[in-house]
């Protein structure tokens, strides 16, 4: 066998007491380069790209495992840092890592292949293969669920507001029992794009319903055999052994700490992979070898709302462009794992990053080596707007949306030595257009304020995503006697759970099952947030008798006052 690297070439023999020094010497060397990696680019390129990811090529950090694809061709891999801090293994570009909400394109494959061989149809309503499913007055279709506009409620919000710990075992009928307690929905299917876990469950049972197969099988045979992802696989037992899988890591003040998902669950996460591996998965975008034309379109073709308006969210994959260049990516997030995938397909150029440490930013590392490879496309116009301090101020302040009960804080930022500046939001300076539009300069969103008497508004516009209208609120202090009508106990039957809201150290409290208490802060009369937004809900008489509770996944669960 001949295993060729950039600068050398090793040959293994076959066993001979004539060779023990060379095969001695011939194995540490391929073991070597393999934690190094592979390269087919220059020295410098391979410098500036290393430079990168220096923070955690150590032996004593978790870290990544990356691939750059080029027409085709893996030319740069490699691995930094360790897979696993106890035993001391550094990470490969062969190294097994649980990649989360990446998995989310194989199942949407899946269902799609189905839907060409004519054995589904997107436009299927779920409730025909899932009968469980309770009845909300809209139909939810299987389109619905592949572009994130269902209107259901995410699974992990759900089990997390009853009660479930992170290390909890969490299994597929434990999604479908809760799914099945829920009452309504977010929004009318088809109206807005929400990110929905739930949904992409489902269709891993909907693909088992159809074919007789579990997710696992069905994709391990007409996608992973077929394109030699002999690494890859949909993990549906936690207890299973995998050779060469990562442990993931996370923070626990100075001290690194194990952070794996416990998961029998998948379709929305779960998918155990490598670098390696989702490059062949890439090729087949342009090639089609696995599946034809049809369906590589099938999977790209993003979904449409009910008023005809095209999203950007295709089948498990993200269209978009960055700095002038068509893109397609997908990130993933569960416990300690952290990756992203993203696929400049103009320029048959993708950068994939796999990461066992929670503190890190795959789509950050991408872009930056994307910026390596791809200098800014010619004919971009960099232009700079000067923004009144006076305008900046008039639009700084709290700001709410009243369906989703997101918030926003826009704050000022000045630049006292030319009587200008711009609005920050979470620590990002925005790019202003002109004196009322401001645009977030990593993702594209814009927004655009006005005034109305005394009254300001924003218009949120994200790409693929409906307008959402916020107005600016004015935050208010409440005495400890007016808190006092907030307590009592609280009962949800969407989420079998009991809440108890009480006073301490002059503050509201709320203490949900098997959670530490945590402080509610007054935002608008009956409206509170914390670690989710509480909305009290009053009977005829002005008496608190409830209240509605939403996450950013999950609206208006309702609790009564018990």
């Amino acid at each position: 066998m001949n295993v060729e690297f950039s600068y050398l070439s090793v040959k293994c023999y076959p066993m001979s007491s004539r060779f023990p020094k060379l095969l001695f010497i011939g194995g540490l060397l391929l073991v070597l380069c393999c934690l190094h990696g592979y390269s087919q680019v220059g020295d410098s390129l391979a410098k500036k790209i290393d430079a990168t990811f220096s923070e955690w090529d150590r032996t004593n950090s978790p870290g990544v495992a990356l691939a750059i694809l080029k027409d085709g061709k893996i030319i740069y891999k490699r691995g930094y840092g360790m897979s696993n801090l106890e035993y001391g293994i550094a990470i490969s570009p062969a190294s097994i890592f649980h990649v989360a909400s990446i998995s989310k394109q194989f199942t949407a494959a899946a269902i799609q292949r189905l839907a060409l061989e004519g054995k589904l149809s997107l436009d299927d309503d779920v409730r025909k293969y899932i009968p469980d499913m309770p009845n909300f007055g809209h139909t939810i279709t299987i389109r619905n669920l592949v572009h994130h506009t269902s209107g259901l409620r995410d699974q992990w919000d759900l089990q997390w507001l009853a009660g479930w710990r992170e290390g909890d075992l969490i299994t597929e009928e434990d999604v479908l029992d809760m799914m099945k307690r829920q009452q309504a929905l977010n929004f009318v299917p088809g109206d807005e794009y929400l990110y929905c876990n739930t949904g992409f469950t489902l269709l891993g049972v909907i693909v088992k319903k159809v074919t007789g197969v579990s997710l696992r099988n069905y994709t391990d045979s007409v996608f992973f055999k077929p394109l030699g992802m002999s690494s890859t696989h949909f993990h549906s037992d936690h207890t299973e052994i995998v050779p060469n899988r990562t442990s993931a890591y996370d923070r626990d003040g100075e001290r690194w700490a194990i952070d794996i998902p416990v998961f029998d669950t998948y379709g929305a996460t779960s998918l155990f992979t490598t670098v390696e591996d989702l490059a062949k998965w890439d090729e087949n975008f342009y090639t089609a070898r696995v599946g034809g034309k049809a369906f590589i379109d099938s999977l790209l073709q993003p979904g449409v709302f009910n008023n005809g308006r095209p999203q950007n969210y295709a089948s498990g994959l993200v269209i978009g462009e960055y700095k002038g260049r068509a893109t397609v990516e997908h990130s993933g997030s569960d416990a300690g794992y952290r990756a992203n995938f993203l696929r400049f397909p103009d320029q048959h150029f993708s950068v994939i990053i796999l990461a066992n440490l929670g503190n890190i930013s795959p789509s950050d590392l991408c872009h930056k080596v994307a910026d390596i490879f791809l200098p800014p496309r010619p004919g971009l116009i960099t232009r700079v707007t000067i923004v009144d301090s006076a305008m900046v101020s008039r639009w700084a302040g709290d700001y709410l949306e009243a369906t989703s009960k997101a918030r926003l804080k826009m704050e000022p930022l000045i630049s006292p030595s030319m009587n200008s500046g711009t609005l920050m939001l979470n620590g990002v300076a925005l790019t202003p257009r002109n004196d009322s539009v401001f645009v977030h300069p990593n993702n594209g969103v814009e927004y655009r304020f006005y005034s109305m008497g005394a009254r300001v508004r924003l218009i949120l516009r994200a790409p693929g995503m409906q307008d959402r209208l916020y107005e600016k609120v004015k935050k208010i202090t409440v005495s400890l006697a007016g808190l006092e009508e907030y307590t009592g106990a609280f009962y949800s039957k969407e989420v079998d759970a009991r809440y108890t809201l009480f006073m301490k150290d002059y503050t509201l409290q709320v203490k949900m099952p098997r959670n530490e208490a945590m402080e509610l802060t007054q935002y608008t009369k009956d409206l509170f947030t914390g670690p989710f937004t509480v909305e009290f809900l009053r009977d005829k008489k002005g008496k608190v008798s409830g209240f509605l509770l939403t996450t950013p996944r999950s609206r208006n669960i309702r609790f009564e006052k018990m």
